[in-house]
């Protein structure tokens, strides 16, 4: 079962690095399993409808994947066919309600975003499709606009406190000028 208790709010753990301080309150789920971090992504996709940006942050093997494929099953992709982008950046999923952009920064120097340019985020974002991005604080900030930040903590044991950061600015902010 998700816990959606809030945590204590003197909880000393440090934020990863670029998470969002100020703006909406975010929403603060627990899980225990892998496959209560994938129902999460799951019900998170239920409330997409195309166009949204989420942006994934959190330390290596806390989960992104996971919540990724369950975004992948709610909008109707196989899940099973969703594996870290790692080796490839990008992978485009089409078949269920929306087509789902799944891109991995991990490999990207934080020092150039323009190696950016050459993977298309312009034109991903607006297709009208649903970007998930893992490594989301590599992501130059003109394209954080409007998007949704999710970022997951460790625990121990398995646990996983998650944040959901909703958009500062309006749906689909994102696309576009900065």
């Amino acid at each position: 079962m998700v816990d959606t208790r809030r945590p204590d709010p003197q909880d000393s753990m440090a934020r990863p690095r670029n998470a969002q301080s100020s703006g909406p309150a975010p929403e603060t789920i627990f899980t225990l399993s892998e496959e209560e971090t994938f129902e999460l992504g799951r019900n998170v996709a239920k409330t997409l409808t195309g166009g949204e940006l989420l942006l994934l942050d959190g330390d290596l093997g806390l989960g992104k994947t996971v919540f990724a494929r369950g975004v992948a099953a709610g909008l109707g992709v196989a899940p099973e066919d969703v594996t870290s982008p790692s080796f490839t950046l990008v992978q485009e999923y089409k078949g269920g309600r929306t087509p789902l952009f799944h891109i991995d920064l991990y490999r990207m120097s934080e020092d150039d975003p323009d190696e950016l340019g050459t993977l298309g985020i312009e034109e991903i974002l607006s297709s009208g499709g649903i970007a998930v991005i893992e490594w989301g604080d590599r992501l130059p900030r003109y394209h954080q606009r409007g998007a949704i930040r999710v970022v997951f903590y460790d625990l121990g044991e398995g646990s996983r406190r998650i944040e959901i950061i909703p958009s500062k600015g309006e749906p689909g902010e994102h696309r576009g000028d900065a």
